[in-house]
């Protein structure tokens, strides 16, 4: 019984998987989805399914922000990590930080306005970008204010200053993919480098890296579907 366990992004629900998850579920694959609920009235919280068949895979599928969303059980015990356009510390230790700090700041601010709505149709369109933005994703557009968890969603907001300062996330014998794009207007050159230098050194297996051209903060699932099935 292979499984895996999936964790949206700031801002976004689980309907980001939706090609990939059907793809997977047809190999019957366990999928199970951690949804923040930053669009309807509750989040869901999943764990890992006991089986006693201990070659199962168990994939802790997480984008960007996702990492510091889920459980930290479910990374501690997951076989395989798969990282999309993912990130230690968002914020840097050279002269961006100012700059970066600012960004975040406004778009905080933003957050318990009539504003809300408008930044994060900003922010989903620029994680698209350089593509359209996918259509499942134009009905937050049509959200007001009230529809949204601005208290959940400012909660999670804030856990991009964090700076922790020990990286103890995965099983150091954790198989590790890390797929970058090329093209990512959201997510640091800096952010995503430390990252992977810091993956280097504390996993036991050097992990894989796959770059993606013509691709932004997000991915389209179809570029990732033969990717994470080679790797699996």
């Amino acid at each position: 019984m292979n499984q895996i366990i999936s964790q949206h992004g700031w801002g976004l629900d689980q309907s980001l998987w939706n090609k990939l998850k059907e793809d997977l579920i047809r190999q019957n694959w366990i999928w199970q989805d951690n949804d923040r609920g930053y669009y309807s009235d509750f989040c869901v919280k999943v764990k890992w399914l006991k089986t006693d068949a201990a070659n199962n895979k168990k994939v802790a599928l997480c984008h960007s922000l996702g990492i510091h969303l889920i459980e930290k059980e479910i990374l501690k015990e997951a076989s395989h990590i798969v990282l999309i356009n993912s990130f230690f510390n968002f914020i840097p230790t050279n002269n961006e930080s100012n700059i970066t700090m600012r960004t975040l700041l406004r778009m905080e601010k933003k957050i318990n306005t009539l504003e809300v709505r408008f930044m994060l149709e900003e922010f989903i369109r620029r994680s698209f970008m350089p593509n359209q933005v996918d259509l499942k994703f134009k009905s937050i557009f049509n959200l007001n204010s009230k529809q949204i968890n601005l208290k959940r969603l400012l909660k999670d907001f804030q856990k991009l200053y964090f700076q922790p300062s020990t990286f103890d996330l995965f099983s150091e014998d954790a198989e590790v993919l890390i797929i970058k794009s090329k093209n990512d207007f959201i997510l640091k050159e800096y952010a995503s480098n430390e990252f992977i230098n810091l993956l280097n050194t504390s996993q036991i297996n050097k992990p894989k890296l796959v770059h993606i051209e013509n691709q932004g903060h997000l991915i389209d699932n179809n570029c990732i579907v033969k990717i994470l099935k080679d790797w699996l």
